[in-house]
């Protein structure tokens, strides 16, 4: 019995593992599990192996791929910025004009002709400098020296505006220096006297008014009405008088050593010689001060729009600086010459003062406004006085 069941399960073990098959990675040959292939010969151990060191060797090479594109993206990165840095050194290397080798700016046109001295274009921004403040150091030194170059000029009858052209030399406007004793004689001499005769019998009405009226309040009003009325003439009658002296100096030409001349710095001087034009509302003063600055002739013509400066001493103000833009040249149809119109401020006192640019250049002198407009002002070319004054200025 223990015999008969023994070969039965026997019989079932190898039946189970009759049914137990496997398939040869090679030649796809199926047998019962064994170590090698009963077709081929293939020993299964072994080529489990070799496909396990092929498989890592796939993934190594996968690995290294992955780092080497890393790489050359790190590498793309690093190269665009050296390129960069390179490009923008390049640039602002070569915008950026040497100063100790100034160019020859050479400009001509049919009321402005000069040479002048200047670098070719401003200087570039760069990561080492800070050109902005710079620059405008630069521009606020430019209307500085303008300013220092530019004088009052006090005369027996009013004041005015002038500036250096040279050394020696100072530009300003015939009428600042000269007037007209008719045209004054019919306005301020005429208003001052006719105010105060009226002034005169005005009191006189009232004093004759006043030995009329009875004791009382209303002649206490009267009295001090005409007291009041007294003071205001004792004050038009001190007006006529220096009037009147200013006048009496004027019956002999005005000579240069009636010009006072202030300077920016405060000190006063007497013009030494005096030289007129009879084209143009132009006269030129000497005056011998050690190392005065002047201002540079303008080295190209203004264009429309362009900023341009006034300055002078519009009321009594000394050294005002006013700013506008150049509003074009017009031709006057009475004599032909060239104006140069501009919107910048220019008051009595103004005139005979300079027109210049940002950059410090005089392009004019300032003469006159139309009447009855505001920001219509107008400045005679530079290049005028240089014409007119030819003999002294060389």
């Amino acid at each position: 019995m223990t015999k008969k069941i023994k070969n039965f399960y026997d019989a079932i073990k190898s039946n189970h593992f009759e049914k137990v098959t496997m398939r040869c990675p090679k030649c796809d040959h199926t047998q019962t599990p064994a170590t090698e292939c009963k077709a081929c010969g293939l020993i299964f151990t072994r080529y489990k192996a070799i496909q396990k060191r092929k498989q890592n060797a796939r993934e190594q090479h996968r690995a290294s791929e992955n780092t080497g594109k890393s790489g050359i993206r790190i590498s793309s990165v690093i190269v665009l910025i050296l390129f960069a840095v390179a490009g923008t050194y390049w640039y602002t290397g070569r915008s950026t004009p040497d100063a100790s080798q100034p160019a020859v700016v050479t400009a001509t046109n049919e009321h402005h002709s000069s040479i002048v001295l200047r670098p070719e274009k401003e200087p570039t921004a760069t990561a080492q400098s800070k050109p902005n403040h710079r620059h405008a150091t630069q521009h606020l030194n430019t209307i500085e020296q303008a300013k220092n170059a530019t004088v009052t000029l006090e005369t027996p009858f009013g004041s005015g505006s002038g500036f250096f052209i040279t050394e020696e030399w100072i530009v300003t406007n015939r009428h600042v220096i000269e007037i007209d004793q008719n045209k004054t004689q019919k306005t301020e001499y005429e208003k001052a006297k006719r105010y105060a005769n009226l002034e005169e019998k005005k009191l006189k009405d009232y004093r004759k008014k006043l030995r009329q009226i009875p004791k009382g309040p209303a002649k206490e009003q009267l009295i001090m009405l005409i007291e009041e009325k007294e003071e205001e003439l004792s004050r038009a009658l001190a007006i006529l008088q220096k009037i009147e002296e200013r006048f009496d100096l004027l019956e002999r030409p005005v000579e240069a050593s009636d010009i006072k001349i202030i300077l920016a710095d405060g000190s006063e001087y007497y013009a030494n010689y005096m030289i007129t034009s009879d084209n143009y509302d132009l006269a030129i003063l000497s005056l011998f001060s050690n190392n005065q600055a002047k201002l540079p002739r303008a080295q190209r013509t203004l264009r429309q729009g362009d900023k341009v400066y006034t300055i002078g001493c519009p009321v009594g103000l000394r050294h005002t600086v006013t700013a506008g833009i150049f509003s074009g040249s017009r031709k006057r149809t009475s004599d032909g010459h060239i104006f140069l119109q501009t919107d910048a401020p220019i008051n009595p006192g103004n005139s005979g003062g300079p027109l210049i640019d940002e950059h410090g250049f005089v392009h004019g002198i300032n003469t006159s406004i139309l009447a009855n407009t505001e920001g219509i002002g107008f400045a005679i070319p530079i290049d005028a006085v240089f014409i007119e004054f030819e003999s002294a200025l060389q």
